[in-house]
């Protein structure tokens, strides 16, 4: 049976943002490349997908970071352009920000994912948004894609000053919702900040495996369901 309550991550989950960044990366690397012919774009993009990895992969770095995405992605660029013996601060600001632009323009909806909030709201169930990062990007992407009309309750962790995989996050929405953890699910892309924060609750955890990837080998992290396509979570 479905539950009262569900709350929904943002990006990756009911948004692409990560799913099209390699996309976005490279064009902005291609734009860069043909302009300066000082470096190839293939090399450029290759170096920034390792420093991103390495960057995102401590915790504090990966906190401030989507709490300033333009400084993170300067960062990421600049060094990855000091690999290449380019240390010119314009076209780290410039390939950051073509970056940035690009990257919005490709944003959208996973596929059925309005029709999934959409059922679910007619089925009576509550939902809540709860996503990590800046409050300025992230209320903007609420409201260019209308997410307000399906949740009753949209929380940011630039606008709280914690977020994800903090307990309180979670028990803010709950609140909210006026539901208990053992009422309610949470759905989200991220193993560590969506599903064992959730978890540690007691909340029945989905995670959105878009890429269809698989749980990492030796994962200490296991869901209650894993779900392909947003609209799974309607046969659950």
């Amino acid at each position: 049976m479905l539950p009262k309550a569900i709350l929904f991550d943002m990006d990756d989950t009911i948004l692409t943002w990560d799913a099209v960044a390699e996309q976005a990366w490279g064009k902005a690397c291609r734009i860069s490349a043909g302009k300066t012919k000082l470096f190839k774009s293939e090399e450029l993009f290759s170096l920034i997908n390792d420093i991103r990895e390495w960057y995102y992969s401590d915790p504090e770095r990966h906190r401030v970071g989507r709490l300033n995405l333009y400084d993170s992605r300067r960062t990421t660029v600049k060094l990855a352009l000091e690999k290449l013996g380019c240390d010119d601060a314009r076209i780290a600001d410039e390939v950051a920000a073509s970056y940035g632009n690009l990257k919005e323009q490709i944003t959208g909806f996973f596929p059925d994912a309005e029709d999934t909030l959409r059922e679910l709201i007619s089925r009576g169930i509550v939902l809540a948004l709860v996503t990590n990062g800046e409050a300025k990007t992230q209320r903007a992407k609420i409201e260019r894609f209308g997410l307000s009309r399906y949740f009753s309750v949209c929380l940011i962790e630039g606008e709280l000053s914690y977020g994800k995989p903090e307990s309180r996050m979670f028990e803010a929405a709950l609140i909210r919702l006026k539901a208990t953890p053992e009422q309610s699910w949470m759905v989200g892309d991220d193993l560590s900040y969506d599903i064992a924060g959730a978890q540690k609750l007691g909340i029945f955890s989905v995670w959105h495996d878009y890429g269809k990837k698989g749980l990492p080998e030796n994962s200490e992290v296991k869901p209650d369901r894993i779900v392909n396509n947003i609209s799974e979570v309607l046969s659950l």
